[in-house]
């Protein structure tokens, strides 16, 4: 399964911690809705439950000159945030995945991380 999803928020503004626990913070859990209706429309329907595979790009968002950003998110924050949002969906637990690849693409208007999803 293939699909682009928005750029991901870093990963320092997906949760945030408190002396009463941690929690999503509201953009975190409007990245997770976005991230899912994606995954949904690309038909993704329900949950893989065997072992998986992740094979992502991410696609700096692109200036006024059509060049890539400087300024990108760390390639190990975006997959975390990503991979959180999909859980419940591409798969049940993210402990069913065995293999992750990932590399910088070229950039989009916006940005985005494409993502392929397939059982082992």
């Amino acid at each position: 399964m293939n699909f682009t999803l928005p750029y991901p928020p870093s990963a320092n503004r997906y949760v945030r911690h408190t002396a009463n626990g941690s929690y999503r913070t509201a953009e975190a859990n409007r990245y997770r809705r976005q991230a899912q209706l994606v995954a949904i429309a690309a038909g993704m329907l329900k949950c893989h439950l065997s072992p998986i595979e992740v094979h992502g790009i991410l696609h700096p968002k692109m200036t006024k000159t059509g060049r890539a950003s400087e300024t990108r998110i760390d390639l190990d924050n975006c997959l975390k945030v990503a991979l959180d949002a999909l859980q419940g969906v591409a798969y049940d637990d993210d402990r069913q995945i065995r293999r992750i690849t990932l590399e910088v693409g070229h950039p989009l208007a916006g940005g985005g991380l494409s993502l392929e999803v397939f059982s082992l």
